[in-house]
């Protein structure tokens, strides 16, 4: 058997020892490719949506490129599915509208734009609606509501979450509300509590220009919610508490790879002159500017 084997190293143009060495390789690479799919796993499980490029760039697996890491996990079966939003939960006022205040301005710290959206989850063939407000600059989720109703009281609900995690009693005209034309952002509850707490309020004139709080959305929805089992309210509410806590704990490419939380606690201490300026998309600014290019999202 010895010289069969001799004479096959042979044939093949390897010695016994090179042949050894490529087995314990291929068993490495075998052992390290069970530990990145086993990574996948336990990462799909706390953010059932998040996509694999997401997902290398996040956790850094050490010993694989990004595009040998999404392809094992393609070949794995890791492939997200894309979901469909055909319901509408923007029914626009257009008797009483207030300006896009965001034109030509730029931001440099938290508590100076908070944008809010509404959005939907189908459940046991009904609707429930879930109100999300986000601090801009830092994209952190500050305050939410779920009903299964459209009323402006599930945005104050939202508002109040928000305005109790700051703990600021006056914002002294500092602070902008950001939303689309939503007549819940229009009632008096809601704008009198805004104007309480020295907010100024601005609306949208077109649905891009309100994109970081709908991308917001469509994650909490499509790479958690949906990806969950939820059979009923009480897991819906659960579920969508802990959403938006794994989404303020994810890194975002835009915020220096830091996820929410850590990027606030990061520019804490950090001096103005010393921030990237954040401004946001909106069609006036652009269209002064140059219409060929759109940045809708800038990194901090």
């Amino acid at each position: 058997m010895s010289g069969t084997m001799q004479d096959l190293y042979l044939l093949c143009g390897i010695s016994k020892q090179g042949h050894f060495q490529a087995l314990q390789k291929e068993k490495l690479w075998q052992e390290k490719m069970s530990l990145y799919v086993a990574l996948m796993y336990q990462v799909r499980e706390m953010h059932p949506g998040m996509g694999l490029r997401k997902m290398y760039n996040q956790f850094k697996p050490e010993g694989i490129g990004r595009d040998a890491f999404i392809a094992l996990g393609l070949g794995e079966g890791f492939r997200l599915s894309v979901r469909v939003n055909p319901v509408r939960t923007t029914y626009s006022y257009k008797g009483h509208r207030y300006p896009n205040l965001l034109v030509d301005r730029r931001f440099t710290d938290v508590n100076q734009v908070w944008s809010s959206d509404i959005t939907y989850f189908p459940l046991d063939g009904r609707f429930y609606y879930i109100v999300l407000i986000m601090d801009v600059y830092s994209r952190r989720i500050i305050g939410y509501s779920l009903a299964d109703n459209m009323r402006a009281e599930n945005n104050v609900v939202a508002l109040r979450m928000a305005l109790n995690l700051r703990g600021i009693q006056d914002y002294k005209h500092q602070l902008i509300h950001h939303s689309d034309k939503g007549t819940q952002y229009i009632s008096d509850d809601y704008t009198n509590l805004l104007d309480d707490f020295g907010i100024q309020v601005s609306m949208c004139q077109e649905v891009l220009e309100n994109a970081h709080i709908e991308r917001a959305n469509g994650t909490i929805k499509n790479e958690y919610l949906h990806r969950w089992e939820i059979k009923n309210l009480k897991d819906l509410k659960i579920g969508l508490q802990k959403a938006v806590s794994n989404y303020n704990e994810r890194s975002h490419n835009s915020l220096r790879g830091k996820t929410p939380n850590q990027f606030e606690t990061f520019i804490k201490n950090m001096p103005n002159e010393k921030r990237k300026p954040l401004r946001i998309f909106t069609y006036q600014r652009e269209s002064r500017n140059n219409p060929n290019q759109i940045p809708l999202f800038e990194k901090l």
